[in-house]
Parts: C-alpha cells; structure tokens; sequence
C-alpha cells in the first residue's frame, strides 16, 4: 500500500485525526538537488520535524508546530495527541510568511481519550470525620 502524504496547507478550513506520531528527525531542504535530506541526529542547518500519521495522510510538523498542538490538548500535565481532532486555520499568506494555527476539536472521545471510559469519582471524606495529627505550634519555626 502507497503511503499517502499531506501538507499544512492542504488542511487549512478542516480537520485531521491524530493516528500515531512516529517521533522526529532532523531534515533540510537541499535546493541544489532538489532533495529532502534527512538525518537521525542534529547537523547545522537542519530544522527538527515530527512524523505524524493522520486520517489525511502522513504529516511533517515542526517541532514548534508539534509543542502547540501538545500544549492544546495538555491537562494536568498529561497531553496525549493520538486519537485527537484538530482544526487548522492559517494567516491567510502564502510562502514564508504563513503561519498556522490549531484547535483541538472538542467531543466525547477527545475529554477523555476513550469513549468507553468512564470517570471514577473518589469521594471526598466529610469534614466532621477528619482528625489532624497533633501539631505543637511551638514547634514550628517562623
């Protein structure tokens, strides 16, 4: 099977599903041979660039790219992107100048990761039942 591949661009005014992220590498557009070239540790000129499968195909993100749609989602320290909806907008400029911008998508399975899980409440304990330990006060040293 063809691997089908997408860019930033193409999702502007949409929506893409986070499938699974295949962690980074370091990559640098080599205008003299019109290559991608690509390299599993750092070398001057190269930028940083997350793999991320969606449901519109396999995706580049930089790394800056990669930390907003994680600080999107990020909830008491916890920020799993896969299964996560996100919708795209853009600056509206083309070109060097683009900017874009993400949303997370906001719908039963992105609150909780799985829409067959349920949350567990604990019960809190009532106040009359709560005995503090014995705290001398003039052992504390102000």
């Amino acid at each position: 099977m063809e691997k089908k591949y997408t860019k930033l661009s193409n999702l502007v005014d949409s929506t893409f599903t986070v499938e699974k992220v295949y962690g980074y590498k370091w990559k640098m557009w080599d205008a003299s041979t019109s290559k991608m070239l690509v390299s599993d540790v750092w070398q001057n000129g190269y930028k940083k660039t997350y793999a991320v499968e969606t449901d519109k195909g396999s995706l580049d993100l930089s790394a800056s790219q990669f930390g907003i749609l994680l600080e999107t989602i990020s909830k008491n320290g916890i920020a799993d992107l896969n299964g996560r909806t996100f919708q795209v907008k853009s600056n509206g400029k083309t070109g060097m100048d683009i900017r874009y911008f993400f949303n997370a998508v906001q719908d039963a399975q992105n609150h909780t990761g799985d829409a067959n899980v349920e949350a567990k409440l604990v019960p809190e304990k009532p106040v009359d039942e709560f005995v503090p330990d014995d705290i001398n006060l003039d052992d504390i040293v102000f």
